[in-house]
């Protein structure tokens, strides 16, 4: 018997990155697309507008989405395999078969490629994609009333609302900058998902080339899951005065305990209850673990700013 490969769903990967990122400001993200009646093996990812155009959604929309005004948009990923005749035919596909799928009108829906490995100009040039003013952004001359559009991850400003899709370029040094961007906290009210998904890349993506991992099998859980655990290293290992300083700590509580997590929430009190205290009575983890979501959230914040067990819990001993 063969040896079996599981290999890395790229588009799940983006998906996941934009899903945490987007759905917050009102438009979803999608990664299981019907784009034909036999559905082929479709690095597909479908982003519809919830409502109109808001400006959180320009705040974090990245350069070649952010001025598409349209109710759906269509987007074929591409990160290991680079650009040819195939790809762009597949594009016309399903731009045509979901066009028909969802019912829409030809203005409701542009269809995209994102382009990780960034194609030679002859290529371009072949097949009419010329620059559209932005960079990292082109277009070809419509054919039957469609345009595909096509952004190269390689080439996008290094914009904070860039960053996402940046983590994905192929060029090492693009992945670097893109990723101390994101550190930085330019996104200061995305969920702790986010943060979770974009450190799970981090640790993969800055010590091998995206190509190096197209057999490491990698999901969405695994990458969040990598990243959890590399965050409360962190937090681990952080002086405490940095630790207490950052704005960052007390959203963290109260953005796990949004997402429905309040198990990691009451875990991370009594852990960060601990280096500040030392050891805490057993009193103290069974409250903390029996408390409702509201309680652990205030004891959140009363953490920061107490100097003892009792100051942080006053008369609810």
């Amino acid at each position: 018997m063969g040896n079996s490969t599981t290999r890395t769903c790229w588009h799940c990967l983006v998906g996941a990155t934009l899903k945490e990122l987007l759905e917050p400001v009102g438009i979803e993200v999608r990664t299981e697309v019907p784009v034909l009646s036999q559905p082929p093996k479709a690095d597909i990812i479908l982003l519809q507008r919830k409502a109109g155009r808001t400006e959180a959604q320009r705040l974090l929309m990245a350069d070649g989405l952010l001025d598409l005004d349209v109710a759906q948009i269509l987007v074929d990923v591409k990160v290991t395999q680079s650009l040819n005749e195939r790809v762009f035919a597949k594009a016309y596909r399903y731009d045509d078969s979901y066009l028909e799928y969802a019912k829409l009108e030809r203005h409701q829906l542009r269809t995209v490629i994102i382009s990780s490995i960034t194609p030679q100009k002859s290529l371009l040039e072949n097949y009419s994609f010329q620059p559209i003013g932005i960079n990292g952004v082109y277009e070809n001359q419509p054919i039957f009333g469609r345009t595909l559009r096509l952004i190269l991850p390689n080439q996008l400003d290094n914009h904070a609302r860039n960053a996402p899709l940046k983590c994905f370029a192929s060029r090492m040094e693009e992945r670097k900058k893109a990723f101390e961007t994101l550190e930085m906290d330019s996104y200061p009210h995305v969920s702790e998902s986010f943060h979770a998904v974009v450190t799970g890349l981090r640790s993969n993506f800055m010590k091998n080339s995206l190509s190096h991992l197209d057999d490491a099998g990698l999901t969405p859980d695994s990458v969040m899951l990598v990243g959890r655990r590399t965050l409360e290293a962190t937090l681990n290992v952080m002086s405490d005065e940095r630790l207490y300083a950052i704005p960052k700590l007390e959203r963290l509580f109260s953005q796990k305990l949004q997402d429905g997590r309040k198990e990691e929430a009451a875990s991370m009190l009594l852990k960060l209850m601990r280096r500040k205290f030392g050891q805490t009575p057993d009193w103290v983890t069974e409250k903390v673990k029996a408390a409702k979501l509201e309680q652990v959230e205030v004891w959140g914040e009363n953490v920061l700013f107490a100097n003892s067990v009792d100051e942080m819990f006053g008369d609810q001993q």
